[in-house]
């Protein structure tokens, strides 16, 4: 017979689980394929199977561990309220004890944070060959650090560029990682490496205290919630751009004076949303900004839809699909712009096929900050 420790850990959670099906309306994977083993419930009966030796792990059983998105949508539903995403982490760190998973491209990506520093394993390169010159004047020091994150330092530099000019001429003291930013890590624990995770983020935070940082703010609401729900705890405060903007906007020290006459929907991201529980925020932003209307998508807040960005790889047809519904939603609610507060969020929507067929733009909340504030004259930056 054989044991699985790891998901032994998590049995009682999973017997919470009473087989009422409300997930079934939540989960945007199940929404995409129709097949029972694809939602939570599903995968909650294929873990309990495993543990009884009634299956044996194969390829289709992992493939319905790893295509879980971790949204926690599924959790909004639950009258239980079952812990969903633990399970589904217990059971990947499982399969990654017995050698038995992640799929190989996820792996790939573990080895770039882990020998690169980012999961797209780019070469780390200091932070003004990215984000430009103005990183020079920057000062070296700082106790608040500003964070990019692998999406905007190596895919949509233009959007940290946006953020290190409104902070510029709002007069804020930061500093960043002159030298170059090694990924948070996030996705480590994500998919199963746990030990992996423990240990990088150990390191990450004695480099971060030797730095003298008493505050992390970030671009990236995965990084975010990241550094603030899974780090372990040394008096370092985490906080998002979303929050670094509405403080200075109450303070005076960001305006929002160019208008913008147009239908705005807010995305809310996973991370930024139910992981952190930040709805009002970027609403309170696009509100301030003259001209915008701000209007929302069919699902939204608690109830948002995933993007499908933690599937992209290697679950590439699923994410799209999930994208697609948010943008066809968008354009049904006569939306203008498309806003996400989330860089891999922006990818992904960004990256559908679906946008040459309607009229709504996709934009990062950096971008409209930047537009409102003059920072830039149009947007979007990416067409």
């Amino acid at each position: 017979m054989v044991e699985y420790p790891l998901l032994s850990e998590v049995y009682d959670e999973m017997i919470r689980c009473y087989r009422c099906g409300f997930c079934r309306a939540a989960c945007p994977i199940f929404e995409s394929l129709g097949v029972e083993s694809w939602n939570a419930r599903g995968r909650i009966l294929l873990l309990l199977a495993l543990l009884d030796n009634s299956i044996e792990v194969s390829d289709s059983f992992i493939d319905r561990v790893y295509s879980c998105s971790l949204c926690k949508e599924c959790e909004i539903l639950c009258p239980p309220g079952v812990d969903v995403s633990g399970i589904v982490e217990a059971a990947r760190q499982e399969l990654v004890r017995m050698g038995l998973a992640p799929p190989e491209e996820q792996k790939e990506m573990r080895r770039n944070i882990l020998q690169a520093g980012n999961v797209l394993g780019k070469r780390t390169e200091p932070l003004d060959s990215l984000l430009g010159p103005v990183v020079r004047s920057i000062p070296d020091s700082s106790p608040n650090l500003l964070y990019s994150g692998c999406v905007t330092l190596y895919s949509y530099s233009q959007i940290g560029r946006v953020t290190l000019g409104i902070l510029k001429d709002a007069g804020y003291d930061y500093t960043v990682m002159k030298d170059g930013e090694r990924c948070c890590g996030g996705f480590l624990k994500m998919i199963g490496y746990r030990d992996d995770f423990d240990l990088y983020s150990q390191k990450q935070l004695d480099l971060l205290q030797e730095r003298g940082t008493d505050q992390i703010i970030t671009i990236c609401p995965m990084c975010y919630s990241t550094f603030k729900h899974d780090y372990p705890r040394r008096g370092i405060e985490v906080k998002h751009t979303v929050n670094l903007y509405t403080e200075l906007l109450d303070e005076g020290k960001i305006r929002f004076n160019k208008a913008l006459n147009a239908k705005i929907v807010f995305h809310d991201s996973c991370h930024l949303g139910r992981y952190s529980g930040m709805f009002e925020e970027p609403r309170k932003l696009i509100e301030n900004i003259p001209g915008a209307k701000l209007v929302e998508l069919s699902n939204s807040r608690e109830s948002s839809k995933c993007c499908g960005g933690t599937i992209r790889v290697p679950y590439a047809r699923i994410r799209s699909k999930m994208s697609e519904r948010i943008i066809e939603d968008a354009s049904k609610v006569g939306a203008d712009y498309l806003v996400t507060a989330c860089p891999s969020c922006f990818h992904n929507l960004y990256s559908t096929s679906i946008l040459m067929d309607c009229d709504v733009k996709i934009v990062t909340l950096e971008e409209l900050a930047g537009y409102a504030s003059g920072q830039i004259e149009k947007i979007p930056l990416y067409k």
